[in-house]
């Protein structure tokens, strides 16, 4: 039998973070959100002309435009906020940070700019501006669940769990058919569980975590990922058959998932089934060869399968 140790080092990893949004995907402001000029101006073409260039995803082009709408009025929240998104599409953070900065002063409840501040904070590494930031929102916006699924993240990232876990609860109690939320909220108790002396403390956190990943999936039944969370919640278990259940439907979802092809090879070798462990190490040599995150594995599905040889 593999040890849970070897298994742990080599594969039992928890898939990353799913962040819900990203800037992009709040919508640019438009004309007719700005009050109403009496007379048409260079500003209102020039703030135009930027929405439509960033249509076309000439995003330099839209910087330019944009630049110049909030040099003719710079009181213009919207045009600040465009400008910033138009950064953002150019990687350009600090600017970017910089025009959400003036749309946000220009009105402190600015929900979409702040949301998107904060995730350019984080881009830009600035985390604990990014957190201040959203606890900024939280005030603004207490009821946008995705703001606080993504606050949830960052505050997992910055090693704070617990305050994690309570960010994904409020934002379930709000709409409590948000799969993200019960996704992050899996990883966040599996980290919790990690750190737990006591035993019967451990195994009420990754029950926690178990539940948080089957919730995630009545939701969204094909996140191959939080298949793959739910089959190592059920390895730290000692839940071998569930084990191999769950990396399965991973599978049925994403055949060539290397990491699920890994872990479950060595969960059949568990089980007793060297054939089927074979023909899962020989799956992830033919799916792996290629993926430079998984040469160092390499070498070790070869030695098991040469091992597993009659």
């Amino acid at each position: 039998m593999i040890s849970l140790k070897t298994r742990a080092l080599a594969r039992l990893l928890t898939a990353l973070p799913v962040l819900v949004s990203l800037p992009s995907t709040v919508g640019l402001a438009r004309a007719e959100d700005a009050a109403a000029a009496t007379d048409p101006s260079d500003w209102e073409e020039l703030f135009k002309l930027g929405s439509d260039y960033f249509s076309g995803r000439m995003y330099d082009k839209a910087v330019e435009s944009l630049e110049a709408c909030v040099r003719a009025k710079p009181d213009y929240k919207e045009a600040w906020y465009n400008l910033g998104i138009a950064y953002g599409k150019l990687s350009r953070y600090r600017k970017e940070i910089e025009a959400y900065q003036k749309a946000v002063t220009l009105d402190a409840r600015y929900e979409k700019a702040l949301y998107n501040l904060a995730i350019a904070y984080e881009d830009a590494d600035l985390l604990e501006d990014a957190l201040g930031t959203y606890e900024r929102l939280a005030q603004v916006a207490p009821d946008s669940v995705d703001a606080l699924v993504n606050q949830g993240i960052l505050l997992a990232r910055l090693g704070q769990l617990q305050k994690a876990v309570d960010a994904y609860t409020r934002a379930l109690a709000i709409d409590e058919g948000v799969a993200d939320a019960w996704y992050n909220l899996g990883i966040a108790w599996g980290r919790i569980a990690e750190r737990e002396t006591d035993k019967a403390a451990r195994e009420a956190r990754l029950g926690e975590e178990r539940a948080a990943y089957e919730r995630a999936l009545k939701i969204a039944p094909d996140n191959y990922k939080a298949w793959y969370n739910l089959a190592v919640s059920h390895n730290k278990r000692g839940d071998t058959a569930s084990e191999v259940k769950a990396y399965e439907q991973a599978l049925a979802i994403r055949p060539r998932y290397p990491q699920a092809l890994f872990n479950l090879a060595y969960a059949f070798e568990d089980l007793g089934q060297g054939a089927r462990a074979s023909e899962m190490w020989g799956r992830y040599l033919e799916v792996a060869a290629e993926l430079p995150s998984e040469q160092d594995y390499l070498v070790i599905a070869r030695q098991n399968l040469q091992r597993l040889k009659p």
